[in-house]
């Protein structure tokens, strides 16, 4: 289980993981802290760019298993 979590690609999953993480406790700060709480619309816009770094990081992990599954190969 370590050699795993400590992998390249176990990295990659944790540092997901803590993103996703980092990401709930932000909003649970902004829906305490701000006037009004976090309404509709900036809920949405901050999914929508949560869901668009998580898409990039996710081709980017992608990328990075290929290349390295052809340099091992």
């Amino acid at each position: 289980m370590r050699d795993r979590l400590t992998s390249d690609i176990g990295v990659y999953a944790l540092s997901g993981l803590f993103s996703f993480l980092v990401f709930l406790v932000a909003l649970a700060v902004l829906s305490r802290t701000l006037p009004g709480g976090l309404d509709a619309r900036r809920t949405a816009g901050l999914v929508v760019g949560y869901l668009l770094f998580l898409s990039a990081y996710t081709a980017a992990w992608y990328i990075y298993t290929e290349i390295d599954a052809r340099e091992n190969a």
